[in-house]
């Protein structure tokens, strides 16, 4: 591995004292010590400051947000305070494994053209494990040019990416208007700009939170329906409306909200157009 490499790791976080010192233990004990860890606690209310600045390594920095802004605005904050051309993130619940970071920067190594490296993650939740993207899915379908395939599938969770800083600057950072998979935008965004490199091995394990903004139906329903709008046109050339419309509806449908999410679908759909 290059000794020159650097990277910077933003871990954004908000009322996590229970599990951000695992998080950030994960990074610290990288195989890659060359990074800085850029904690943002986004106005956190219980004792996360306290225990992030009892852990003593000189790689971490501490910010706190004076007001509660969401993981995006947090992540952006972290992004504008980092010295490298890499950029790296965790979320305060999530682990990654200690080789995560080398084997994403041997990738670059191996596909430099790339302006952004992944890997897979192992979910976990009610006891249950599920690995995304599953080991089914070959390797020549989830790393080159992937946009077509990103519009439909949600396989690139924010704590894989390995992104560089000026293809971030370019996609337009972290969209604060979506209060969840706002990590599947700015992939969408980021894979306008060029290629992706995939490390087909599980770096990271996640953990599902009840409280947790990805746990959020309400909130789940309203980013793809955000995403449908504002991808629309790339969704209809590619031929595949129909099947993004079904697979939002079919969800909904078995969690016993298809109406509500009809016309929050609707409705941003309309928006989009210009309509109202």
């Amino acid at each position: 591995m290059d000794d020159n490499v650097f990277v910077s790791v933003i871990i954004p976080t908000y009322n996590r004292c229970d599990y951000i010192s695992a998080s950030i233990d994960s990074v610290l004990k990288q195989t890659c010590e060359n990074l800085e860890l850029i904690v943002v606690d986004d106005a956190s209310e219980d004792d996360t400051a306290q225990v992030v600045t009892s852990i003593r390594d000189e790689r971490i920095k501490y910010y706190r947000l004076n007001k509660n802004s969401g993981a995006a605005a947090a992540r952006n904050f972290g992004v504008d305070k980092a010295k490298y051309d890499l950029i790296a993130f965790n979320d305060s619940d999530d682990r990654w494994r200690p080789e995560k970071l080398e084997k994403q920067i041997q990738r670059f190594n191996e596909i430099p053209e790339a302006v952004l490296v992944y890997s897979a993650y192992e979910c976990k939740k009610d006891g249950l494990n599920r690995r995304v993207p599953p080991e089914e899915y070959p390797c020549t379908m989830l790393e080159g040019d992937i946009y077509r395939y990103l519009l439909k599938n949600n396989t690139v969770g924010a704590p894989t990416i390995l992104i560089r800083r000026d293809v971030f600057e370019k996609a337009g950072e972290f969209d604060s208007a979506y209060q969840a998979l706002e990590d599947w935008n700015l992939v969408l965004k980021a894979a306008k700009f060029g290629k992706f490199a995939y490390v087909d091995e599980v770096l990271l394990d996640v953990t599902l939170l009840q409280d947790g903004v990805s746990s959020s139906g309400a909130n789940y329903f309203n980013g793809r329906c955000r995403l449908l709008a504002d991808y629309m046109e790339d969704i209809q050339a590619y031929g595949l409306f129909d099947d993004v419309c079904g697979d939002i509806l079919k969800r909904a449908e078995s969690e016993g909200v298809l109406d509500h999410v009809k016309k929050m679908m609707m409705l941003c759909l309309q928006e989009k157009m210009g309509k109202l």
